[in-house]
């Protein structure tokens, strides 16, 4: 448990450095792009610290230190710590549909092509249907974004939006 703990945490603080993590496209993504991509990944860390977090104290090891580091990271107060976490826990509710629908699109897809072989001359454009639960989750993304938002000091979010856009924008 420990040792798995640790390695979560050493990729985490790895990647969440935009110097060490490189985005897998050269091409950078567009501005509307690397706001839903930030904010992606800054609402799944929220819960991932969160859960590591509960994990240690069901196990009496507590570590309070899991429970900051974003709001460390992002100079959040308490009650924007407490917004974030509930937040990021009601965008993942959100989302759990659309990526449902996602799966099922993505499922109908691979079923075309038994054992992953495509045939030659077979058509392997991504259905349509893909493109729109993508737009779907970037909604829904922006909406959560704009909640936080909402909770916040303008200044606070201005601050917190830059840093966050600056960390994760770049990643695809």
């Amino acid at each position: 448990m420990r040792l798995l703990l640790a390695s979560v945490l050493l990729v985490l603080s790895a990647s969440g450095n935009s110097a060490l993590a490189q985005p897998t496209n050269p091409s950078a993504p567009s501005p509307g792009e690397a706001n839903n991509i930030a904010y992606r990944i800054l609402f799944q860390r929220t819960l991932l610290y969160k859960k590591l977090a509960d994990q240690a104290d069901a196990a009496h090891q507590p570590k309070p230190y899991l429970r900051r580091i974003l709001a460390n990271r992002y100079a959040l107060s308490d009650d924007d710590n407490a917004s974030l976490e509930r937040i990021a826990i009601a965008y993942q509710a959100a989302l759990k549909p659309v990526h449902e629908q996602r799966m099922a699109i993505v499922n109908l897809y691979r079923a075309r092509f038994p054992f992953g072989v495509v045939p030659p001359g077979a058509d392997v454009t991504p259905p349509a249907a893909l493109a729109e639960s993508q737009q779907q989750e970037d909604a829904v993304t922006l909406l959560y974004r704009d909640l936080l938002h909402n909770s916040m000091r303008e200044e606070n979010f201005q601050k917190m939006n830059l840093k966050v856009t600056s960390d994760f924008g770049g990643h695809r």
